[in-house]
């Protein structure tokens, strides 16, 4: 992929957002963008240039830093890959959002580290021993659940390649953030339950749903990434690190909420 077909998905994408909202104002309805009618990243640090093209156009981080990302891997073995999140889009739990600003909706349930201060790089990257772990809950102030709306700019997302999902901020289209409970030890990771609900009706429950088991190493590969990216992780920062519940679809008019027991629950209305 060359750097103009990068500044071109770039474009595409702003191009897609704008229509996006313009449609939310009450004008036409954007369908969508057609993954097979743009080139697909070459690599990681190229979705990532994507990334910063899109967020430097509609001008996200022009005032005020990252203070809120996305982070996940399909597998333990696997890099892991993260976004900074829009920050219009993060709302709390109880917002009404706008059906219309999406082409379409999937909700995912999922857990978020709030940081009570910036992990310490030298001992953040990985928790494989006593060390590395100790630096990570000491950087982690509370675990929240959060659900994510992923709503893509195109409207074939399940044949879209994961270069370009990335590329897309990572599918996400909104982050609505719940309660939780203080950081003192992890969690029984594979015991923990999610549950999804539409309109009351539940609609997915997993008991230990997330398949990365621990998370905690996802925040200390984030700071090291997010570092790289000029934006270093704060206190304060909220990380949503992926999916206990698979996506659930759901549409405008339903109530959609996620409740984690033990530690939290969110909600948002699709208008």
């Amino acid at each position: 992929m060359t750097a103009g077909s990068d500044a071109r998905l770039a474009e595409a994408l702003v191009d897609a957002r704008r229509a996006q909202e313009r449609h939310a104002r009450g004008g036409p309805r954007f369908e969508g963008l057609d993954s097979r009618d743009v080139a697909t990243p070459r690599d990681a640090p190229a979705a990532y240039a994507v990334q910063h093209a899109v967020a430097e156009e509609l001008g996200w981080f022009a005032s005020r830093r990252p203070s809120a990302w996305k982070v996940g891997a399909p597998t333990r073995k696997a890099m892991p890959e993260a976004t900074p999140l829009p920050p219009a889009g993060v709302v709390a739990s109880g917002a009404t959002l706008t059906a219309d600003r999406f082409t379409s909706i999937g909700i995912e349930g999922e857990l978020a580290f709030r940081l009570r201060a910036a992990p310490r790089l030298a001992a953040a990257r990985s928790i494989a021993d006593a060390a590395a772990s100790e630096a990570i809950d000491e950087a982690i102030g509370e675990l929240v659940v959060t659900i994510e709306i992923v709503a893509p700019r195109f409207r074939d997302l399940a044949v879209m390649p994961p270069l370009l999902r990335l590329a897309d901020q990572g599918v996400h289209g909104a982050l609505v953030v719940g309660t939780g409970i203080v950081w003192s030890r992890p969690i029984d990771w594979p015991r923990q339950v999610a549950t999804v609900r539409r309109d009351g009706v539940v609609v997915a429950e997993t008991q230990g749903g997330h398949p990365l088991g621990d998370l905690r190493y996802l925040v200390g590969w984030l700071a090291h990434h997010a570092a790289s990216r000029g934006h270093p992780l704060a206190a304060g920062d909220l990380v949503t690190a992926g999916t206990w519940t698979g996506l659930v679809p759901a549409r405008a008019g339903e109530v959609v909420a996620v409740e984690f027991p033990g530690i939290g629950e969110a909600s948002v209305t699709l208008a």
